[in-house]
């Protein structure tokens, strides 16, 4: 036992060197990522409250598209990491075929929401006025970008399960760069383009995508990455093959489907606060998403991490591996959640063009979550790093996706409707779910029963 122990927190240089060239590109990409959103939600901002909410609450809506296509893509990962650790690029390959049919479809579904039914939708999130108006000409244009962002994750999570993260990531800057320029030359009208406030972040959007697209697309094909998947190989794979696959992903698109349904019902609640609480809660996704890439960097490398091990026959070494991360990702968060606490106020006074209600009101909020984030990404690390790349997704989908609807949302609907909370008691009260998540999940992955080698679907004939 002592032996045991003592691995947990002896890491072999081999181990270290192997998660930092996995998860640092994955958080550099993601602090990028999350900067860019931060710039975006300043020059937004610099437009006004109005247009700020407005562009807040039509990203719920691509929020939505983008977590059931991270579903897709995350239950895909889970089999191409296996896959790359059995050096198995056929397995690889049917499992994209598959993947990108979902994601496609997911997509055209989204974008002709967005498109055809812009004011319908935003009804849903903004009271009747200008910020309802203007979110519907975001949404209608911002949905342009669903079917490139839907192949783009496909050969990115590829490109990341196969050793090649470093080239996700340049893609992933080269598109952040894009919408950055973008939106600094079409939302105020730089260089001679028109000023197109709103219109012009969503275009920005769009841009970024195409241009991420392009590079994960070019350096797959170019250099014969396992994810080059040729037209012939897009073909349906054998019906074993097949049924196997959608007996995994689904519950993973599922959960993220709940989830994220979860946390726009969040989002309809937050709305009927008011803009205050609405831009608070926005503010506080932006810099939540700056001051956690790090975590979610680890998170994303020890589900790949595990997946190798699994996929190469190594049992003990996936065990030994999902505990040494989970006490990593513990430490990190506790860490983080007091950066969190203590730059909130500098941060903060990076949005100074919002009314000091609503600053006053994410001070308090980003209080609330760093104190939380412990509990908050054990939960994280634990249903996406371990239990979902150990192939338990079902399991992972009913406590996930469950939670949030039989926990959290009645939580929140409770401290809007009857107890009639300011947007910080109902913040606190959407965290109800994690405490439940711990007391389910912890004993789960305790169990061993989250192991499952998926590299077998791939049978000849299969």
């Amino acid at each position: 036992m002592k032996e045991s122990t003592r691995k947990i927190f002896r890491w072999e240089g081999d181990f270290s060197r192997k998660l930092v060239r996995i998860a640092l590109p994955i958080a550099l990409q993601n602090l990028v990522a999350a900067s860019a959103h931060i710039v975006d939600g300043l020059m937004v901002a610099g437009l006004g409250d109005a247009h700020y909410a407005a562009v807040t609450q039509a990203g719920r809506y691509s929020f939505l598209f983008q977590l059931f296509l991270f579903g897709a893509a995350s239950g895909t990962s889970i089999f191409i990491s296996q896959f790359w650790g059995k050096r198995d690029v056929q397995g690889i390959r049917k499992v994209m075929s598959l993947c990108l049919r979902i994601t496609v479809g997911l997509a055209l579904v989204f974008l002709l929401g967005a498109v055809l039914f812009p004011r319908q939708i935003m009804s849903l999130f903004l009271q009747e006025g200008i910020s309802r108006d203007l979110a519907a000409e975001y949404l209608s244009w911002v949905g342009l970008n669903y079917l490139f962002s839907g192949m783009d994750i496909v050969y990115s999570n590829a490109l990341r399960s196969t050793g090649r993260p470093t080239v996700a990531m340049t893609a992933g800057i080269a598109g952040i760069a894009t919408n950055t320029l973008a939106n600094y030359t079409l939302i105020y009208g730089h260089f001679g383009f028109p000023a197109l406030g709103v219109k012009g972040a969503a275009i920005a959007t769009v841009l970024a995508a195409a241009v991420s697209l392009t590079v994960n697309v070019l350096y797959t094909y170019r250099h014969a990455q396992p994810g080059a998947i040729r037209l012939r190989e897009l073909k349906m794979p054998g019906r074993d093959f097949t049924l196997a696959y959608i007996r995994r992903v689904l519950p993973v698109v599922a959960n993220e489907g709940m989830w994220s349904l979860g946390i726009t019902a969040y989002g309809v609640f937050y709305g009927m606060l008011g803009n205050v609480a609405v831009n608070a809660i926005g503010v506080y996704n932006n810099i939540e998403q700056l001051m956690t890439v790090l975590v979610f960097g680890v998170v994303n490398a020890t589900a790949i991490l595990i997946g190798n091990s699994i996929g190469a026959g190594d049992r003990d070494g996936a065990i030994l591996t999902s505990r040494r991360m989970l006490m990593a990702v513990e430490v990190l968060a506790a860490l983080t959640g007091a950066l969190l606490i203590a730059l909130r106020y500098p941060i903060l006074s990076l949005f100074g063009k919002l009314s000091p209600e609503t600053l006053a009101s994410a001070a308090r909020i980003l209080l609330i979550a760093g104190c939380m984030m412990p509990f908050r990404f054990f939960n994280t690390i634990n249903i996406v790093g371990v239990l979902r790349a150990g192939g338990d997704t079902l399991f992972s989908m009913v406590l996930d996706g469950g939670s949030v609807w039989v926990i959290g949302v009645p939580c929140v609907a409770l401290a809007t409707l009857v107890l009639k909370l300011p947007i910080e008691g109902v913040f606190i009260f959407s965290f109800f779910e994690e405490l439940f998540k711990i007391g389910v999940g912890l004993p789960r992955f305790l169990s061993g029963k989250w192991l499952n080698n998926l590299t077998t679907i791939n049978k000849e004939g299969a």
